[in-house]
């Protein structure tokens, strides 16, 4: 019967099959199993051999839970009854060395600080802006910023400001939201909030840097357009400030042909740019060429869709 079920198995592994489904095969040989276990220690117990019948019912008892465990888990939607998986996980970390209930919480408060590190809603980084007036940037960069982000990165990660976990789920949670979303799933989630960063103007452009605090701050990219329109435009039509920057990109998640596999991408940011019209360039304009301030008034209520006419923008959502 084993050799049977061993068989089977060893065959799985050379179809592609879908993980879900593959896990519903494994489930239904693992009833078959048990069903085999509970007739062979019935077989002994009614032959004399007590004492083994009885460990071997044992056995069968316990993998007979965790078998109509994972019928509620790959089956259906329910929440199993005297689901003790999540006791068990606690008992085997301790066992294995992991560290205690405080100190879990501890590294659990951490790494949610350093993946939502100075949230919008508590403590902004470079303050409210209405949220009428925000719009969303395009950033270009070179390779020497790049190799800026790269070690912007590299210094949230080692400050335990940023851990790039995938918020802590297992391979069977990551699989599972893949074939949910069928979107990649980033190891940072949708973004980390970045410390320090400002807005510089050279020329005709406007120069995007951060840091891990003022004194480190370095060049990470130029804006190329704000909203629908290229930052030539309007950059000497309204005054323009950095609402918002977030660290994205980096390692992620997809699924491959059985389960899901770890690919690498470069980190990146994303803008936020609140804008104020320069009243005297406002004047100009309207004189010389109106024709491009309606295009830019256009641009406005194209991009933005706000929910309430008072409430200040939310760092992390008008990204996703």
């Amino acid at each position: 019967m084993f050799s049977f079920l061993d068989m089977i198995n060893h065959y799985l592994g050379y179809v592609n099959l879908n993980v879900k489904l593959k896990n519903r095969i494994y489930t239904i040989l693992g009833v078959i199993g048990v069903v085999y276990l509970l007739y062979v220690s019935v077989r002994w117990i009614q032959n004399g051999f007590g004492l083994r019948g009885s460990l071997i019912l044992l056995v069968a008892i316990i993998l007979a839970y965790f078998s109509v465990m994972n019928v509620f888990y790959y089956f259906t939607n329910k929440q199993a009854p005297f689901d003790i998986s999540p006791k068990i996980e606690k008992m085997l970390g301790k066992t294995l060395g992991a560290g205690d209930t405080a100190t879990e919480d501890g590294q659990q408060s951490r790494r949610q600080r350093g993946n939502n590190l100075l949230n919008g809603a508590n403590i902004p980084a470079n303050g409210y802006f209405d949220s009428k007036k925000i719009l969303p940037g395009k950033v270009a960069v070179n390779a020497e910023q790049s190799s800026n982000i790269a070690q912007l990165a590299n210094q949230l990660q080692q400050m335990k400001l940023m851990t790039p976990d995938y918020g802590g789920l297992g391979s069977r949670e990551l699989a599972q939201q893949l074939e949910k979303t069928k979107k990649p799933v980033y190891a940072i989630g949708l973004g980390v909030n970045i410390p320090y960063f400002e807005l510089q103007q050279d020329g005709q452009q406007m120069i995007v840097y951060a840091g891990m605090n003022q004194a480190q701050k370095a060049p990470m990219g130029k804006i190329t357009t704000v909203g629908l329109q290229p930052i030539e435009d309007v950059y000497d039509k309204v005054k323009l400030y950095l609402a918002n920057v977030i660290l994205v990109g980096g390692p992620y998640m997809e699924m491959g042909r059985n389960e899901p596999i770890e690919k690498q991408a470069p980190y990146m940011i994303r803008v936020q740019l609140a804008y104020e019209r320069d009243k005297q360039a406002h004047r100009v304009q309207q004189n010389e060429a109106p024709s491009r301030q309606e295009g830019f008034s256009q641009s406005e209520s194209m991009t933005n869709t706000p929910t309430s006419p008072t409430a200040p923008t939310s760092r992390m959502s008008r990204y996703h």
